[in-house]
C-alpha cells in the first residue's frame, strides 16, 4: 500500500511536467477514441489491482461517487491516473474532487491540463464544461462546449439555448462574437437555431449576421437562407430584400430587374425574392432550351393529368413601391388541355388582395405575348406576390395536361411613374 501511495504522490507532483507530454493525446484520434471498450463494472474487482487498467479504475471511481464515498472516489481516480497519466477524463474528475475539497487553484490547473490531454473524448469535455460553470469561468466553459458541439452534435439542442443566453448578456457576449468572427463547423447549426426560434431577438440576429459579413469565412447558403426567412417571417421586407441582394453572386446582376430573372436563366431559387419552384408529384418545373426562347433558357412546366391540382407552384415575392405598372411576359403551350386554365395574379402579401390578373391560358398556342396594367395601392401593400395560379377555384377545372413554356417576364413602370 505504501508503494501505491508513493506512486500516486508522484503523479500529483508531476502535474506541471505533464504539459510536456500533452502531444501524446493530441492529434492521435482514431476509431478507438469513439468506441466504448471498457469492461462491465460487475467484472471489475478492486482487490485485483495488478489486473486493472485506467478505464477500470475510473469506473470504480464513478461507482464510488454514486455511492457517496468521496474517499474511495479520490483513491480510485488517482489510481486511474497512475495507470494512465494521459487520461483526460480522470484528470477532469480529479479537478472536480479538488474543487469540492476547496483547492480551487489546483482544481483549475488540473482542468486546464485535462482539456489539453485529449481531443476526442466526450467524457472529458462534458465534465469540464460543468467544472468551469461551477467556478464561473465562462471562457473555458465555451471552449468545452466547442468540443462537445463538434464531437457530440446531439448535445447542441440542449446547449444552444444557453449559448444564446450568453450572446445577449453584455458580460459574455464577446465569447459568442468570437465564434461568429471565426465560425467553427457547428456555427451554421447554431445560427439556424437562432433564426428559427421565435425567442431570438431581431437585434441579436442582425448583430451576429454583421459579424459574419465581416468575417474572412464566407457565409454558407443555409445560414443566409435561414436569416432571410426569419426577416421575411418578421415582415421586415426592406431588410430581407437588402440581405437577399447582398447574397447574390456578381454574375446575377443582369437578372436584377423588378422581376428577378424573368427569363429563367439563373440557378438561384427558393431563397428570398427570386423564383420559388414548389414540388408536386403531378408537376415538373425545369429550365431548358427550346425554340423561340429569348436568351439561353426558358421555363418548362409539364403536367400529369391523372388528378386535379390547385396550381400555385411558381411564384416570386416583389417589393414594388406604390405606382402604375405593366406586367408583360411570353408564353407557349404544347398539347395543353384544361377546362379552367392558368393565369398570372398579382396579390398584396398583407391581405392577399388581387391587384392584377393576366389573360387565362386554356389551350395550346405558339409563343404569344401577354400583358396587364396594374396599380400598387399606397397602403397595406408593402410587398407583393406574383404567382401563376389555377384560374378556377373548382377542383374539376383544376386538371391540366401537356406543357407550357414561360419566358421574358417583366414589370415596367408606366408613364412617368417610378418604382
Amino acid at each position: 500500500m505504501q508503494m501505491i501511495i508513493r506512486r500516486l504522490g508522484l503523479v500529483l507532483l508531476a502535474v506541471p511536467t505533464l504539459y510536456l507530454i500533452t502531444s501524446y493525446g493530441i492529434g492521435h484520434v482514431g476509431a478507438g477514441d469513439f468506441i466504448d471498450t471498457r469492461r462491465l463494472i460487475i467484472d471489475i474487482h478492486p482487490d485485483s489491482w495488478a489486473a486493472l487498467d485506467s478505464d477500470d479504475w475510473f469506473q470504480l471511481a464513478e461507482q464510488a461517487q454514486e455511492l457517496g464515498d468521496s474517499a474511495l472516489d479520490q483513491t480510485y481516480t488517482l489510481q486511474a491516473l497512475a495507470a494512465n497519466i494521459t487520461s483526460g477524463r480522470a484528470m477532469a474528475r480529479l479537478a472536480d474532487i479538488r474543487l469540492q475539497q476547496g483547492q480551487q487553484a489546483q482544481a483549475k490547473q488540473l482542468a486546464q491540463l485535462a482539456a489539453q490531454l485529449v481531443t476526442a473524448e466526450i467524457e472529458t469535455h462534458l465534465p469540464l464544461a460543468f467544472f468551469w460553470a461551477k467556478v464561473g469561468n465562462n471562457a473555458e466553459m465555451v471552449k468545452a462546449w466547442d468540443m462537445l458541439f463538434i464531437r457530440e452534435p446531439s448535445l447542441r439542442n440542449t446547449l444552444f439555448p444557453h449559448m444564446r443566453a450568453m450572446a445577449i448578456n453584455p458580460s459574455t457576449a464577446s465569447l459568442v462574437d468570437a465564434f461568429a468572427s471565426k465560425p467553427p463547423v457547428w456555427w451554421g447549426a447554431f445560427f439556424n437555431y437562432l433564426a428559427t426560434d421565435a425567442q431570438t431577438t431581431p437585434s441579436l440576429l442582425e448583430h451576429l449576421h454583421g459579424l459574419r459579413i465581416n468575417s474572412s469565412t464566407p457565409i454558407g447558403e443555409g445560414e443566409m437562407t435561414a436569416y432571410i426567412k426569419r426577416l421575411v417571417k418578421d415582415k421586415r421586407w426592406v431588410e430581407a430584400h437588402k440581405v437577399w441582394l447582398s447574397s447574390l453572386p456578381k454574375e446575377t446582376s443582369a437578372y436584377q430587374e423588378l422581376v428577378y430573372d424573368g427569363g429563367f436563366e439563373g440557378a438561384i431559387h427558393n431563397t428570398g425574392f427570386d423564383w420559388f419552384f414548389e414540388r408536386h408529384a403531378q408537376i415538373k418545373l425545369k429550365q431548358d432550351m427550346t425554340f423561340g426562347m429569348e436568351g439561353q433558357r426558358a421555363l418548362k412546366i409539364s403536367f400529369n393529368n391523372s388528378k386535379h391540382v390547385k396550381f400555385q407552384h411558381l411564384w416570386q415575392r416583389l417589393l414594388l413601391k406604390p405606382a402604375h405598372y405593366e406586367l408583360s411576359l411570353r408564353v407557349r403551350a404544347d398539347q395543353f388541355r384544361t377546362d379552367g386554365g392558368l393565369q398570372w395574379r398579382m396579390r398584396c402579401a398583407e391581405d392577399n388582395q388581387i391587384i392584377a390578373e393576366s389573360p387565362v391560358l386554356k389551350e395550346s398556342t405558339p409563343w404569344i405575348a401577354q400583358s396587364v396594367a396594374f396599380d400598387i395601392p399606397p397602403s397595406n401593400c408593402e410587398t407583393q406576390l406574383l404567382r401563376l395560379e389555377a384560374a378556377s377555384t373548382y377542383a374539376h377545372d383544376q386538371v391540366f395536361a401537356g406543357a407550357i413554356w414561360l419566358d421574358a417576364i417583366q414589370i415596367h413602370p408606366l408613364a412617368s411613374d417610378k418604382p
